[in-house]
């Protein structure tokens, strides 16, 4: 059997994501592995959709990061709490494309497993499985298990 150490779970909030970490307590439970939970933060496609807002300051680019990132630590800190005390648990906040990012977090943890949902809060949502998903299963170097 695989000897899994850290296992990668990128999460947004949504019900997929929360079944992926379902998934990875169980596994980690079962062989000892720690869990590292990761939000990506995608501020050009927030700020993308503020097109016709003058934004020369910075001021709402700041403001927009601000916000995600404080929504950002919120949702991994509320998914951290209902993980089991026998599991260790790190999180890690990102700003980047999504995809890229959960890849670049498991490299750098030398992650042994991604557990991950099909889809997320995207505007692909409705899709089998989405874009970041499906990146992330093409590109990475370790296996990916995804949940639906």
């Amino acid at each position: 059997m695989k000897d899994y150490k850290t296992i990668v779970v990128p999460v947004d909030g949504s019900e997929n994501s929360k079944r992926a970490i379902e998934h990875a307590v169980t596994l980690a439970s079962t062989v000892g592995a720690a869990l590292l939970l990761v939000y990506v933060a995608n501020i050009v496609s927030v700020i993308s959709n503020f097109d016709q807002i003058p934004n020369a300051s910075g001021y709402v680019t700041e403001q927009v990061a601000l916000d995600m990132e404080e929504e950002g630590k919120k949702i991994l800190a509320e998914l951290a709490k209902d993980i089991p005390d026998t599991i260790t648990v790190k999180e890690a906040f990102e700003v980047g494309s999504p995809g890229p990012a959960v890849l670049s977090v498991a490299k750098k943890n030398n992650a042994d497993l991604i557990v991950m949902g099909s889809r997320g809060l995207g505007p692909l949502k409705g899709l089998f499985m989405g874009s970041v998903s499906s990146f992330v299963v093409t590109h990475a170097a370790c296996p990916v298990m995804i949940v639906k």
